[in-house]
């Protein structure tokens, strides 16, 4: 990157601490759990957390409300949320009943309820449009905790009149941090911010210009909500801002166009001298992570500001030489402007911010001096002399250092060569036809998860229904096209409600499933607020429940008003409200977007371990000391181990980027693959085929017999047992490890398992464990050889 350190650690300092935070909000989640964690204890009793947190809740808003309580004490403290989250069920007072809340349909999780987490507390988040009363009980014990939800609506009013509760002048802290409460709407303190929201709009502008900038989904302009700007809840709410200038903020009436104006100022330092004390202490020990967090000297008694920060030396006592930290070749340390990187095994180094500045430090496992040195005339380069503060580090020889054998980039290949030294390849699909390949490719239609009416936008409050028409789906020029467009439609589950885009999905359910091995897609991305590309992995089963207890991997997702960045994240635990997520970013070198080119996204699948890469350079890993499974708590690879299909999709707006919707102009957007490819390693399979080599009979071929064998179109097979009341598949591929499967049911005794796209010569070994009605039975070990004559 080009731009200077000084560049690089604005970005950071942009509220780090606050985003992280944020973060964890607008993306539901909790911070992932350990193995350890996941223990399953039985709830034996419950306590409200605080008077706060219930058993009484009130709120108000326009048509709903948001309620959100902090997890109750479980145990008498002996237990966290953790430890008893498979135990813990939620039920609604429905009819003068208690009702599990699953099974009403009014209630959608993570839509209008759910989960949340936020410095180190977990809770439940509701979002009600009327008075409700919650329980929380345990499966095991019936043990219960109950809580009433009051609403009172308020009604929406347009603004005739501002009067600001703070300011309007307001002076930002050292590190750029301002914020104000809404002001007096109509000269009445009862009518709330929720009243007027949708009349309320936010401008911008620097103090010495005279252009107002529009902030709204307006990304371009460099204010991005979550980021830079946002609104806080707390003591009637408000909005926040991180500054590196004065600035004024103007809300204004769409109406009425009344408005208001503040001024934050963001104050340079007066120094009389630049001589620097220390802020607080100089020794500092390190925690179990290896971690130590120093805040910066004070220049002239005061803290720093943002423009004196590059101004600081910094360096590291070596062997009695003291070494600039920013020469990593000497000091054996790594600046890292974007935080910790735990992909890395360097010590490493940068900038924190929580009201002053900071440095961090991290694994510090051995004691060291760091000295920090300001120059005394307060110019960058000038002589510092003997204005130096020093400190002491008290290192701790057990914190962790990861481990990055592993992380090496990786080799792909050319538009036109799939070809990888090392790899074979054993499906793909080159998109150099005229039409989607039904042998490949199912479509996913419509706007709701099983045709169930509280599933709208497909669980995530998406924007859109996905279609098979040409004009959302289609290929040309050797690329796979999905496209979303402006096409309103209702649906029979709920007429009144309207999908306002239409856009494309597409999966290889049925037709072809892989378990560990290399996925690569290759596609060229579009921006837009609102705008959600993603190309993704289901299981071909479900065998320890349902989402997401038998987890996801996602290959990348993207946010289209951010284009200078992607992610990976795998979702696993139990099934919701028991599930969690691990994700990271992928941030494109300068001048690079995800939508100026194709990039190609790619997954390495192992046994205990997945890796994602962008144009080949690693950037995140999950191992299974990460993962876990509350239905396989023994299985350490669990729910990762089974066989999973390929997903491909554009939607529009949902909870993945905070239900941001696309300006007008955002729409069309088009996603566009050319090509996905999926590999194994070691000779698993035949280089550049692809698509087998075996002939496509006309009829299915029976292998075995009418109630327990296989059927073989092309390169697929059907495991079929008839006549059970349940059936499992265990098999072995080339002599592979034994994969253990339970059948899927198709009604009336018969169960199936589909194994796609063999390669000829493949040999398959297998044999069902089934009851025909009078126990559990096995049959003997059977061969089947992909090619042979009669096969």
């Amino acid at each position: 990157m080009k731009e200077s350190h000084a560049t690089e650690r604005r970005f950071l300092l942009r509220g780090w601490s606050l985003f992280l935070v944020v973060l964890m909000l607008a993306s539901g989640a909790l911070w992932p759990a350990s193995k350890a964690q996941a223990a399953e204890t039985a709830v034996t009793s419950m306590d409200y957390f605080s008077p706060a947190d219930g058993p009484v809740i009130s709120k108000s808003g326009v048509g709903q409300a948001s309620y959100g309580f902090v997890m109750p004490i479980f145990n008498g403290g002996s237990a966290t949320w953790n430890d008893v989250a498979h135990d813990v069920g939620v039920n609604v007072k429905v009819g003068g009943n208690w009702v599990d809340i699953d099974s009403v349909s009014s209630f959608v999780y993570n839509q209008n309820w759910g989960h949340w987490s936020d410095g180190g507390f977990t809770g439940y988040w509701f979002t009600l449009s009327s008075t409700t009363e919650v329980q929380l009980y345990s499966k095991a014990n019936g043990v219960t905790l109950e809580y009433t939800l009051v609403f009172q609506n308020i009604n929406k009013t347009t603004i005739t009149a501002m009067t600001p509760t703070q300011g309007p002048e307001i002076t930002a802290s050292f590190t750029g941090g301002a914020g104000f409460t809404y002001p007096t709407f109509n000269n009445d303190p009862a009518v709330t911010y929720e009243a007027v929201a949708d009349d309320l709009k936010v401008y911008v502008k620097p103090v010495n210009s005279s252009t107002w900038i529009d902030i709204d989904n307006n990304a371009a302009s460099g204010w991005i909500y979550d980021r830079n700007f946002g609104q806080f809840t707390e003591g009637g709410g408000g909005y926040w801002f991180n500054v590196t200038e004065s600035i004024n903020v103007k809300l204004e009436s769409k109406s009425s166009l009344v408005n208001v104006v503040y001024t934050i100022n963001f104050n340079e330092a007066v120094r009389n001298s630049y001589v620097i004390t220390p802020y607080e202490g100089t020794t500092f020990t390190a925690d179990t992570s290896g971690a130590i967090g120093i805040p910066l000297p004070k220049i002239d008694g005061g803290a720093p500001i943002g423009t004196e920060l590059d101004n600081f030396v910094y360096e590291i006592n070596i062997n009695g030489q003291w070494v600039n930290l920013g020469d990593s070749g000497q000091s054996g340390f790594s600046y890292s402007a974007n935080g910790y990187n735990n992909m890395s095994d360097k010590n490493q180094w940068g900038y924190w911010s929580d009201y002053i500045y900071g440095l961090w430090f991290q694994p510090i496992q051995e004691d060291m001096q760091i000295r920090i040195g300001y120059p005394l005339n307060g110019q960058k380069g000038g002589s510092i002399g003997n204005n130096y503060v020093q400190y002491t580090f008290i290192g701790n020889p057990n914190a962790p250092r990861p481990d990055v054998s592993d992380h090496e980039d990786i080799a792909i290949g050319t538009p036109s060569d799939p070809v990888i030294a090392g790899m074979d390849l054993i499906w793909q699909d080159e998109f150099n036809g005229t039409a989607l390949d039904p042998s490949k490719w199912n479509y996913e239609l419509g706007y709701y998860l099983n045709d169930d009416p509280g599933t709208w936008g497909w669980g995530n409050a998406e924007l859109q229904h996905y279609t098979d028409s040409p004009q959302n789906v289609f290929v040309q020029d050797g690329k796979l096209n999905l496209r979303a467009l402006h096409d309103s439609k209702s649906f029979p589950q709920d007429p009144n409600r309207f999908a306002q885009y239409s856009s494309g999905k597409v999966n290889t359910k049925d037709h072809f499933n892989l378990q560990y091995g290399r996925v690569d897609f290759r596609a060229k991305l579009p921006t837009g607020n609102g705008v959600w590309p993603a190309l993704w992995m289901l299981p071909q089963d479900s065998p320890y429940g349902t989402w997401a207890a038998s987890g996801e991997i996602d290959v990348m997702e993207a946010r289209g008003r951010l284009p200078g960045m992607s992610t990976g994240a795998v979702h696993f635990g139990g099934t919701w409200p028991a599930n969690r997520h691990i994700s990271g970013e992928y941030n494109f070198p300068e001048g690079q977007t995800i939508d100026n080119d194709f990039h190609v996204y790619s997954v390495v699948w192992e046994e205990d371990n997945i890796k994602w890469y962008v144009d080949g350079k690693f950037f995140f890993k999950v191992t299974n000391e990460q993962w876990y499974s509350l239905a396989a708590p023994n299985n350490p690879n669990a729910p990762f181990d089974q066989p999973f299909y390929l997903i491909m999709n554009l939607a529009i707006g949902g909870s993945f980027d905070g239900g941001i919707t696309p300006d007008p102009s955002d729409i069309p957007a088009t996603m566009q693959i050319d090509y996905v490819r999926v590999y194994k390693e070691n000779g698993s399979g035949n280089p550049g085929s692809g698509n087998g080599n075996v002939p496509d009979p006309s009829t299915p071929i029976i292998i075995g017999d009418e109630v327990r064998g296989l059927k073989k179109t092309g390169d697929d097979l059907l495991f079929y047992v008839n006549g059970a009341t349940f059936a499992d598949l265990h098999y072995k591929v080339n002599n592979g490890p034994q994969m253990n499967v339970a059948m899927t049911s198709t009604g009336n005794g018969n169960y199936t398992y589909p194994l796609n796209h063999l390669q000829h010569g493949d040999t398959v070994d297998y044999f069902f464990t089934y009851n025909p009605g009078q126990g559990a039975l096995d049959t003997p070990w059977l061969t089947y050889i992909h090619g042979e004559t009669g096969y």
